[in-house]
């Protein structure tokens, strides 16, 4: 009785955390963003450095509830403070456990730099930022309190349940790096390569990453990841040369079509991949396709 009390309140601490770095962390990068004029902040770094420093709290409180369940006491022991930083932290030199840290880094930092990217060049449009800052904050503490779960049991594949609530997130952070990197490349003249060389990597990592917790990692899953990622860039070429100036929209399309070839893998891999459900997900996909459509000006450029 005394322990689950005692779990309980961990969870609680470790929610109410996370809750207060990623929305609090999230709502000074906006009030920061809009304390400049676009041409001054274009001198400065402050944006860039306070988002590092929201970031690197992210990474320590992750690393901290993976430190919970995988090290072990003995830098309590120790006889010198080198020894115990070695004892502290020697559980990373076991690759599957660093292994398993990085991994479950991937999403918690593709939803906050994406973040950052649109509300970095979304300058004066603050309702557009909350909105981004909110559910990538609600995303980010769902996020956290699955992986402190899984880091508990220590056990992988990840529980159906928790599997589908992050296949959810992961759709969500793939429109923000998606339309992240497409508004930067179109509105700050980057070269095309950087979307597309973000693309490929970004839906690589998401694609690994569920492999991963999915417990599917193969030579022949991860060349159909390969391949996905490719028809993304493919993609996402298409949507460089004909896409009008509402990234919004184009990350929503690249993510209609992440999001289907994703359960086409994914059904693949769990061998249930019947008609009738080729059909539903060919048809859910095809529904969003064309309302992004009907809501695109493919006139709007900007101007010159």
């Amino acid at each position: 009785m005394e322990i689950k009390i005692q779990s309980k309140i961990h969870k609680g601490i470790s929610v109410i955390a996370i809750s207060l770095i990623s929305f609090f962390g999230l709502e000074a990068l906006v009030y920061i963003r809009n304390l400049y004029d676009p041409d001054v902040y274009g001198q400065t770094n402050v944006y860039a450095i306070a988002s590092g420093i929201v970031y690197l709290f992210l990474v320590i409180w992750l690393h901290f509830i993976f430190d919970l369940h995988f090290k072990d006491r003995e830098h309590l022991s120790a006889k010198s403070l080198g020894h115990s930083l070695w004892r502290r932290f020697k559980h990373f030199m076991v690759w599957e456990h660093f292994r398993y840290f990085q991994n479950f880094m991937i999403l918690p930092g593709l939803l906050f730099w994406g973040s950052v990217v649109l509300i970095g060049i979304n300058f004066g449009h603050f309702k557009l930022q909350q909105f981004i800052a909110v559910v990538t904050s609600v995303a980010l503490v769902i996020s956290y309190s699955l992986f402190k779960e899984v880091f508990h049991q220590k056990d992988l594949p990840v529980e159906d349940n928790h599997f589908v609530l992050l296949t959810y997130i992961k759709v969500y952070a793939s429109w923000l790096v998606y339309a992240g990197a497409f508004g930067i490349v179109v509105y700050y003249g980057f070269k095309p390569a950087v979307f597309y060389v973000t693309v490929f990597l970004v839906t690589m990592m998401l694609l690994y990453q569920a492999l991963f917790q999915f417990c599917r990692i193969t030579l022949q899953n991860i060349g159909f990841a390969v391949l996905i990622s490719c028809a993304l860039t493919l993609i996402a070429v298409l949507v460089y040369h004909n896409w009008n100036v509402n990234y919004f929209s184009a990350g929503l399309f690249m993510t209609a079509f992440y999001n289907y070839l994703w359960g086409m893998l994914y059904h693949t891999i769990k061998k249930n991949l019947t008609w009738r459900r080729f059909y539903e997900q060919t048809a859910l996909f095809f529904l969003i396709v064309v309302m992004v459509f009907g809501v695109t000006d493919f006139k709007a450029r900007i101007d010159s």
